[in-house]
């Protein structure tokens, strides 16, 4: 008993305290609107809570290993997120009124394989970084780095997940930008993809991607691709200051289709309801915080490796939430992209979970002396 004590005392001692905690308030707060949301069904509440135990143990987990032998293994993490989404293409399933085949059964269960892969990504694109940082700009460099990118967002428009497409791709350039990469090869890639831009319009996006896209600027004409939005956004002004109340929600608490995919893609649209201006300000707040301390975690870290690791996470997670947020207050198309910590799925939360387990690996082993020397074997 005095050892586990001394052990879990040891642990609180190291860790990042404040990071830990506003995580377990996102997802305190994430599982209460879930509940509301769902009017405490059982299987999506019994899901979430197993999802938050599973993520709770992987990120206590992954905090106390070194994040240097984490990326040691980076060979098999990217051949293991390649094969994940290889398969997904040929045996993924789709959710209801979805195109995507980003799902793939087991049992009673699904799993969205893209949520495990970002935080690989995370790992082995940081990885690739510490090798060729010292000549990142080189043409051989910048192709090798793209294509690393490249890869994953293939397979991901193979299943036709354009919203997690979207997420690589901002996570890609947000960490290449933090790379140092000079501005010419940025110049260069938004040409192309303004060259390219028809041809993404008329052969990879499908009609309802956009026809979401097109009821941003003409709701009426585009009202069916526009329903869920239109009523995320009644419910938020209608939640005003302080909202109904928790449980309270005409629009949470009536039929599923007053608001479509409440405890997932409209999530923030509950709080707004529910608890007014206020709830959805508090989620801001925990968020910025979380980001807050990743952002200063990266900065503490000893070496590249780790301070890339975590601006891949901030990235994740603030790409995430900025879309999410913005396609309830319609400002964005729909995508299909959860709330981090919020949005229910144990899949989301069991990778939120891990993606601070690596921010905490870092935290915690910024004190260790450089492994002078050490390379890649």
């Amino acid at each position: 008993m005095k050892t586990a004590f001394n052990a879990v005392w040891s642990y609180i001692r190291q860790t990042d305290l404040p990071l830990i905690f506003f995580t377990l308030l996102a997802t305190s707060y994430g599982f209460i609107l879930i509940y509301s949301a769902t009017q405490g069904n059982g299987r999506t509440v019994l899901v979430q809570v197993a999802g938050i135990a599973i993520g709770l143990i992987g990120m206590i987990i992954l905090s106390n290993m070194d994040y240097h032998n984490i990326a040691t293994a980076w060979r098999y993490i990217a051949i293991g997120s390649a094969f994940l989404l290889l398969i997904t293409i040929f045996i993924g399933s789709s959710r209801a009124q979805s195109q995507d085949k980003a799902w793939i059964w087991l049992g009673p269960i699904t799993i969205q394989p893209s949520e495990f892969v970002k935080v690989a990504f995370v790992i082995t694109f940081a990885k690739h970084y510490d090798m060729v940082k010292e000549n990142v700009n080189s043409l051989r460099n910048i192709m090798l780095l793209t294509l690393h990118g490249i890869i994953p967002i293939c397979f991901l428009l193979m299943q036709k997940d354009i919203g997690m497409t979207l997420v690589f791709i901002l996570m890609f350039t947000f960490m290449m930008f933090a790379a140092n990469v000079k501005l010419i090869y940025f110049a260069v890639a938004g040409t192309l993809t303004l060259i390219c831009s028809p041809l993404i319009w008329s052969k990879v996006l499908g009609a309802t991607q956009k026809n979401r896209i097109l009821s941003l600027f003409n709701p009426i004409k585009y009202a069916a691709d526009a329903y869920q939005q239109t009523q995320g956004r009644a419910a938020i002004s209608s939640g005003e200051i302080f909202g109904y109340g928790l449980f309270k929600g005409p629009m949470t608490q009536g039929i599923a289709s007053l608001l479509p995919e409440k405890q997932n893609d409209m999530i923030f649209a509950v709080a707004g309801e529910e608890l007014g201006l206020i709830g959805c300000v508090l989620i801001v707040i925990i968020f910025s915080i979380i980001f807050i301390r990743i952002i200063l975690n990266s900065r503490a870290a000893k070496d590249s490796l780790g301070s890339m690791m975590c601006i891949g996470i901030f990235a994740s997670i603030s790409v995430q939430m900025v879309i999410n947020i913005g396609a309830a207050l319609m400002l964005f198309p729909i995508t299909g992209i959860s709330l981090p910590f919020f949005s229910s799925g144990a899949s989301s939360i069991i990778s939120c979970f891990l993606s601070i387990g690596i921010v905490l690996s870092v935290y915690m082993h910024r004190n260790d002396l450089l492994f002078a020397g050490k390379k890649d074997m």
